[in-house]
């Protein structure tokens, strides 16, 4: 579908029937008062957006210095007095960049024989302001309209200001037919790109989760914006209910909501449920009523999309989508609820549960920038968003024989599929039999996520709960200070002595460990003979004073390795 232009914006021929701008006098340019007006302005340096209708005075004129009219819809000139408007128009017809004739405006249409009637007149007072102004406009076909200056310059911008808004408002019906059009033939990725068109800034439609739907140069909420969002959406929703005018709440989205740059609208069902949202980005000069009036149709545009996919049912989807965050992070639930999510998810007709935490990331576009979150898959999967946490639910049969990591391999080649070269770090619970024990296993996968992020880093991994061993406990203690301790105590000596003679004992003593203290396979692994490295250990004993063959020795090393690895000290 080709992209429309933005038509539904008032024009200035409108807006000179408008009773703002009845004393107006169309100077020239008629053949360019069917452009659309973006906003009304007062300055020319610098130059304000494209589309623009500058409303402007001899003073601003004169401290112009470079008087270039590009892009802009129009410029009103506010005269200084009746006498020398006349006296200047009467010379623009007789000569000065003469046309061959003067047509009128909308709110100036008797006019015209006033005009005709001073052909001919000679007058030494001229405005050479004006006459700059006009060839200017003339240059970069700028219709340019004169005003009286019935009262202060200030009040009459001000009116033709909001005679504009006004203008502007009136259009919401057009704005809402196009993309009511647009949604219906090419869904939500059509009217980001339409309103892209329209706004020129990055947008993003999202779910009530935060799980993006369709966007154009911008991301989903950031983590640490999404509670606020919410909370303060709700706030704004309950306030409506309880001053009883229940009908505001449908007809205006609720008021978007401003988070640093980022302005977002709530979309609604059934009067008070949230959706999901609507963003752009604001710039500084933006007219954040402006922006209102585009978000409200296109919210409603939306809901259209949102509701068509969701196959009418969306109410009780997100419900029982609630219902099933609630029951992950340990909040009770009624046995009703619990029958309705069951049927709902299909949880009835299943023996168990896989519990999955999952965070995926684009590739960064440079070592500075930051990774971005990628998209998640849905379609056949359970999943929702838990502090933050993409958590997936996998059902399983037992006349099914599969593992979590079989289920993880899946789950993660259609993240891959789904986004491309992606980063995917997956945590598992252990398998559970109930509903009732999901919170528990939804416990244990983040504990597995978190602490694989803490070994590998930046680095792709699967880890499940069950292969933590050791590491639970030491993830409940790795911010005391006895930990820290109990580090240095074990592993300094040997990393001070590798400094200091630039040796690699830690790096062998390592492998040692790692290989169950077996002097053979740590040998082959270190690519040296059984003898060199039994003088290492010598050495390594030598350095920390130990026993290196007592078995409570190589568990003391073991743990402060597992410490090295999750706290990053030797980097």
């Amino acid at each position: 579908m080709e992209r429309l232009s933005c038509t539904h914006q008032p024009t200035l021929r409108q807006l000179l029937a408008t009773g703002a701008m009845a004393e107006a006098q169309l100077v020239w340019g008629e053949d360019f008062i069917d452009q659309p007006v973006m906003q009304v302005a007062s300055q020319l340096d610098p130059l304000p957006m494209a589309g623009s209708l500058v409303v402007t005075t001899k003073d601003v004129v004169l401290a112009t210095k470079n008087l270039v009219l590009d892009g802009l819809s129009g410029v009103t000139y506010i005269s200084q007095s009746d006498h020398e408007r006349s006296a200047t128009l009467a010379g623009i017809k007789g000569g000065i960049g003469a046309t061959d004739e003067l047509p009128a405006g909308s709110g100036a249409a008797g006019k015209r024989s006033d005009a005709a009637a001073l052909v001919g007149q000679t007058s030494e007072v001229r405005d050479p302001v004006l006459e700059k102004l006009l060839l200017s406009c003339r240059g970069s076909d700028v219709p340019l309209i004169v005003m009286p200056s019935f009262g202060e310059p200030v009040q009459i911008l001000e009116d033709i200001r909001l005679a504009f808004l006004k203008e502007t408002k009136m259009a919401s019906a057009r704005i809402q037919a196009v993309l009511l059009s647009v949604v219906l033939e090419e869904g939500l990725d059509g009217l980001i790109e339409q309103l892209h068109d329209w706004l020129q800034r990055p947008i993003a439609i999202e779910t009530a989760d935060f799980r993006l739907l369709a966007s154009r140069n911008m991301g989903a909420t950031p983590a640490r914006q999404q509670k606020h969002l919410t909370d303060a959406a709700l706030d704004t929703i309950q306030r409506l209910k309880h001053s009883g005018d229940n009908q505001s709440i449908f007809d205006s989205f609720v008021s978007p909501l401003k988070l640093g740059r980022r302005f977002s609208l709530p979309l609604l069902y059934a009067g008070n449920n949230i959706a999901g949202y609507i963003s752009v980005m604001l710039k500084a000069s933006d007219n954040e009523e402006t922006l209102i009036w585009y978000m409200q149709p296109a919210a409603l545009a939306a809901m259209v999309d949102i509701v068509h996919r969701l196959k009418g049912d969306f109410g009780l989807s997100l419900v029982q989508k609630n219902l099933l965050k609630d029951l992950i992070s340990g909040r009770a639930i009624s046995a009703t609820d619990q029958e309705r999510l069951e049927r709902h998810f299909g949880f009835d007709l299943c023996d168990g549960f896989f519990v999955f935490a999952v965070e995926a990331f684009l590739e960064a576009e440079s070592p500075h920038s930051s990774p971005v979150l990628a998209h998640y898959p849905e379609d056949s999967l359970i999943s929702i968003d838990v502090e933050g946490t993409r958590v997936y639910i996998i059902p399983y049969g037992q006349d099914v024989q599969t593992d979590w990591r079989q289920e993880a391999e899946t789950l993660v080649k259609k993240i891959k599929e789904l986004n491309g070269q992606c980063r995917v770090q997956l945590g598992a619970g252990r398998k559970v039999a109930s509903l009732m024990e999901l919170h528990e296993a939804y416990r244990e996968a983040r504990q597995a996520l978190i602490v694989g992020s803490m070994i590998h880093k930046e680095r792709e991994f699967s880890i499940g709960y069950g292969e933590l061993g050791v590491k639970r406990l030491l993830y409940l203690i790795i911010d005391h200070p006895e930990v820290d301790r109990f580090y240095k105590e074990a592993l300094s000596p040997l990393e001070a002595y590798d400094e200091e003679w630039e040796t690699d004992l830690l790096d062998s003593l390592r492998v040692y460990v790692n290989e169950g203290a077996n002097l053979n396979s740590t040998a082959r692994a270190l690519f040296i003979h059984r003898h060199t490295l039994r003088y290492r250990l010598e050495q390594i004993a030598d350095i920390l004073k130990v026993d290196i063959d007592s078995q409570e020795v190589l568990l003391n090393l073991q743990i402060a390795f597992l410490i090295r690895d999750m706290t990053h000290q030797g980097e």
